[in-house]
Order: C-alpha cells, then sequence, then structure tokens
C-alpha cells in the first residue's frame, strides 16, 4: 500500500487528534501495541508510523486516513458530527419552574403552603437539574470531564461516547426530575394530605435516578472504553454502585418507617438519634464503597481473580447494625 503523507502536517495532526480525543502518548501506544517511544518520534517527526499503525489511528482518532495525514480538510472533519446537548432540557427546567411557581401562588393562597415541599422542589429543579445540566453542558462543549464522577486519566475513553452519555443522562435528569416535581405540586397542591406519601417519592426518585445512570452507563460500556480491561473494571464497578444505592435507599426508607410508625416529632431527642444512627450508616456504607471502587481501580483483570475487599465487608455490617439500631431506638 502506497500513502501520501503530508511529511509536515501529520505530526501536526497527530497531536491534535490526541489531544482532542484526551488521550495521553502511553495510551496511544497501547492501543496501538507499540512502545511509547514510537509515538513521541512520530509526533517529533524523526520517524513514521506503518502503513497498518496508521489505519489503526485514523480509527481510534474516528477520521479517515487521507485527513490525518493532512491531504484532507482537518477542520472540516473536526466539526463533523459534533455532539452537543439539545434544547429539551431547558424545556423541561422551564416546566419545573412553572410548577414550583404554581405551587407557590396555589398553596399560599389556600394557606396550605409546606417550607418542606418547596425546599424539596427547589432541590430537585436548582441544584440538581439545573446546575448538572450547565455543568454537563460545558464538559461536552469544552471536552472537559475531569469533574465527572468516576473519569480517570489513566483510563483510555471514547470521548465522543462519553458525551453522548452524558447527554443521555442529562435528558434523563431533566425528564426524572420534572415529573418528581409536577407530582409533588399536584399531591400537595390539592391537599390530599397524604405526606407519607411524600417520603416515599423522594425516595423512589433518588432509586430512579441512580438506576438511570447506571443502566446509561452498562449499556455504552463496550462504546466508551477502548480497552477490555477498562471494560471489565467497568462492569466490575457497577454492581457495586447498586448495592451502595439500594443501602441508600434503605436507610431513608428506613428512617420514614420508624417516624411515622411510632410517632416521632421532629426536634426531639429519639429523631436526633434516629438521625445520627442514619447518617452513621450511610457513612459506613460510603466508606466501604469507596474502598471497595479504590480496589477496582487497581485490579488487574488478566492476572488476578477479584475479592472483595474485607473494608468494605465490615463497612456493610457496620451500616446494617447501625439501621438496625435505628428501629429499636
Amino acid at each position: 500500500m502506497v500513502i501520501n503523507m503530508n511529511e509536515n502536517q501529520f505530526p501536526e495532526n497527530l497531536m491534535y487528534y490526541r489531544k482532542k480525543k484526551g488521550l495521553s502518548q502511553e495510551k496511544v501506544s497501547e492501543y496501538l501495541e507499540v512502545s511509547r517511544q514510537a509515538v513521541t518520534k512520530w509526533e517529533a517527526n524523526t520517524s513514521r508510523p506503518s502503513s497498518d499503525n496508521l489505519i489503526k489511528l485514523a480509527q481510534l482518532f474516528e477520521v479517515d486516513v487521507d485527513t490525518l495525514l493532512g491531504n484532507g480538510d482537518r477542520e472540516k472533519s473536526s466539526t463533523q458530527g459534533e455532539i452537543s446537548i439539545g434544547k429539551m432540557p431547558w424545556v423541561f427546567i422551564g416546566i419545573s419552574v412553572l410548577c414550583i411557581l404554581a405551587y407557590i401562588i396555589h398553596s399560599a393562597l389556600t394557606e396550605i403552603f409546606s417550607i418542606g415541599i418547596f425546599i424539596c422542589m427547589f432541590i430537585l429543579c436548582i441544584p440538581i437539574q439545573l446546575f448538572l445540566h450547565i455543568y454537563f453542558s460545558n464538559a461536552i462543549k469544552n471536552d472537559s470531564f475531569h469533574g465527572i464522577a468516576g473519569f480517570d486519566n489513566r483510563t483510555a475513553y471514547n470521548i465522543d461516547e462519553v458525551k453522548k452519555l452524558l447527554a443521555q443522562i442529562d435528558l434523563h435528569i431533566g425528564i426524572l426530575s420534572t415529573v418528581y416535581i409536577f407530582l409533588l405540586c399536584v399531591i400537595n397542591g390539592a391537599n390530599l394530605k397524604m405526606q407519607w406519601f411524600n417520603g416515599i417519592l423522594i425516595v423512589v426518585y433518588i432509586l430512579s435516578f441512580i438506576t438511570g445512570i447506571e443502566l446509561s452507563n452498562y449499556k455504552m460500556t463496550d462504546k466508551i472504553y477502548r480497552r477490555e480491561d477498562d471494560r471489565k473494571r467497568a462492569r466490575r464497578s457497577i454492581p457495586v454502585t447498586a448495592v451502595y444505592t439500594l443501602i441508600l435507599c434503605m436507610g431513608i426508607g428506613i428512617t420514614g418507617i420508624v417516624f411515622e410508625t411510632k410517632g416521632i416529632e421532629n426536634n426531639t431527642l429519639t429523631a436526633i438519634k434516629i438521625c445520627g444512627l442514619l447518617i452513621l450508616g450511610i457513612a459506613s456504607a460510603t466508606i466501604g464503597f469507596l474502598f471497595e471502587n479504590s480496589k477496582i481501580k487497581k485490579w488487574n483483570p488478566a492476572n488476578t481473580n477479584y475479592k472483595t475487599n474485607k473494608a468494605s465487608i465490615i463497612s456493610f455490617f457496620i451500616c446494617v447494625i447501625m439501621y438496625g439500631l435505628m428501629c429499636v431506638v
């Protein structure tokens, strides 16, 4: 195969597309199964990759070989298939704001306004729905993902697929938050006297929020990660996150049930004890979750079988004990 290479443009393009994809020279060399020094020499224009490696590089950067070699229009290629978040999340944010305003006006006129319900709707709309939409939009626009939970600079990602995933998650959060704000508005605006149902709604919201994100991650695992080892680590972390989410929801649910069945009032000594045990249980579960995730990141799927961290198991049992004490306080 004879390839016409633009000697001055190829090193520049190689560096441009590598950085655009958020890859280090080491990650590129691992993908091509060559030394990092080889990639360094290509970018320094002191040596040339083989035809096979050129094809692999083009596949890695998702451009055609001619564009990579400098025989095509780089700017045209870089603007094709540009991924961005559409206007729908803003539509859902607008609906959420209207629901909150409708609740404030209606409940004020009928004298049934609840500051607790307003705070719940406000948190779902502003810190969660609005803030995350702005954050994800900026991450996609600026190719900056360092603040995204789970993102690791040492992992070789398919950046375009990461952007698609963030767009999906953003839309999921927008729809979910709007639906639950609407339900809170209707149920409490109609004064149905179903305060217990508000707690169920919040627990289900948290469960749906995290489950939806985890399912999106699971479905796109093969597309997001370029290396099989990274895919295996990602799949291993999903059940750990699912268990952690379940533990959080159980803690909140147990708290609500105990308060309701025992008729415990806020700002009492018993209420403070229960909330303190809940915090200790969640803190213990969080520590175990962090320990387990840290071990997964260091795990080498090719050489060792995975074993659950003992510290995580101990943290889980401490959490169970705290939840049990909540029921007997």
